[in-house]
């Protein structure tokens, strides 16, 4: 997936590092620390943000682009 210069900076600024997935995965970036956060988007879906917990329990949330650039900007 291409994502926009907007969504990119935003990721920047929130820590996040980015990714070289693979185009089935769709992962974007991640963030890691007691818990793993990637923001993913598969093909023909909708940006997901997936929570790694410990003990390797996930969460997964629907997010659209610009909810993701609000908080950065909101953050800063």
């Amino acid at each position: 997936m291409q994502i926009d210069q907007d969504l990119y900076a935003a990721l920047y600024v929130l820590g996040f590092n980015f990714l070289d997935g693979d185009r089935v995965s769709g992962e974007i970036a991640e963030i890691k620390g007691d818990m793993t956060i990637k923001l993913v988007h598969p093909r023909g879906e909708e940006l997901k943000f997936v929570v790694t917990l410990p003990g390797r329990e996930q969460m997964i949330f629907s997010v659209d682009r610009h909810q993701i650039v609000s908080l950065a900007e909101r953050w800063q």
